[in-house]
Order: C-alpha cells, then sequence, then structure tokens
C-alpha cells in the first residue's frame, strides 16, 4: 500500500515525500507464499541427496573398475581400504621395488585416488553404512585382476560396500573371480 504524506512523519520507509508501509494482511500473505514455497520445495531435496548417493555409488564403483585395471596393467597388487567409521576410503599400489604400498593417482586430478564423503562437499552427507569383504574393510586385486580381501584370499562370496543417506541406501557389489563391479 503507498500512502502520500505532505507534511506528517509516520510509520514505515521514508522515499522523498513518498511513505512504503505494509498492512497486517501484506505481511500475512507474504509468509504464507514462502511456506508454499517451502513445502512444494522440500521434495526436491530429498531427490537431490538420492542423485547424490547414486552418483557417490556410480563413483565407488568407476574408483574399484580403476584399481584393478592398475593392477592388471602395472602388474602388481592394488588395494582399497575402506574406513566406514569415517566415511572414506583410499586406493594403493605395491611397488615390489620398494616393497611398499603407495597411493595410486587418480586419473583426472593426478591427485591421490581418495574419497572423503565427510570433507568432499559433492557427497557430503553419503555414509558408508558398511563394508564386507569376506569380513574385511580391504578390497584387494591381483595382477591377473581377481578380486582378493585383505587377508589375499580370493573372495568366496561377493563383497559389499553400502552407501546411505537417511533411510535411502544402495549397495555396491563385487562379483568373485572376476571383480565385476554392480550396483544394487
Amino acid at each position: 500500500m503507498l500512502s502520500f504524506i505532505k507534511y506528517k512523519d509516520t510509520e514505515g520507509i521514508r522515499i522523498g515525500r513518498q511513505v512504503i508501509s505494509f498492512t497486517l494482511i501484506e505481511a500475512v500473505m507474504v509468509i504464507v507464499i514462502i511456506g508454499i514455497l517451502v513445502v512444494v520445495a522440500m521434495p526436491r531435496f530429498k531427490v537431490y541427496y538420492q542423485i547424490r548417493l547414486q552418483s557417490a555409488a556410480k563413483r565407488l564403483c568407476s574408483d574399484i573398475r580403476y584399481t584393478q585395471s592398475v593392477a592388471i596393467s602395472k602388474h602388481t597388487d592394488t588395494k582399497i581400504v575402506f574406513d566406514d567409521i569415517n566415511d572414506n576410503y583410499q586406493a594403493f599400489y605395491y611397488d615390489s621395488d620398494s616393497n611398499s604400498w603407495h597411493p595410486i593417482q587418480d586419473p583426472f586430478t593426478r591427485l591421490d585416488l581418495t574419497r572423503d564423503f565427510h570433507a568432499d562437499s559433492e557427497y557430503k552427507g553419503i555414509d558408508i553404512s558398511s563394508v564386507d569383504i569376506n569380513g574385511t574393510d580391504t578390497l584387494k586385486f591381483n595382477w591377473w585382476g581377481t578380486p582378493e580381501d585383505g587377508n589375499s584370499s580370493a573372495l568366496s562370496l561377493e563383497g559389499l560396500v553400502s552407501l546411505a543417506w537417511e533411510d535411502e541406501s544402495i549397495a555396491v557389489k563385487i562379483t568373485p573371480q572376476t571383480g565385476k563391479v554392480d550396483i544394487e
């Protein structure tokens, strides 16, 4: 509501000779409209996190496949160590010359192949809810690309890494013998 006042100062915002003020009905309408927008937008946030969860699972699959390909191409052992408490994982290759494990480089960033779901803004809020690679938290590949557990024993059952966000979850399965990776 706009009103023109020549001499008298009243409540509202003064712009030159013009005073802008809101009635109670206008203020209530603004609050109602904001409430409606919030109610409409809330389901979209859930979809946004479901997409984030699927993206994190696809990234994990990609990292597992890449780690397997490094094992085959370098003729060495590789491993991914999962930390479900801190929601991260890191990939390593074995260097027989130095007799030690070294981080694998991410092919895109040239940094260590590490994913931290707490620190990475792309996946913030995603949790590694469980890891079961024959009872260990490490997935290894020998130089043939065959998947093994953290004790260097061939997988006897499917390896499973579960990612979660609130009540949604996705499982990444690693097939014994071939190392085929699927999202469940």
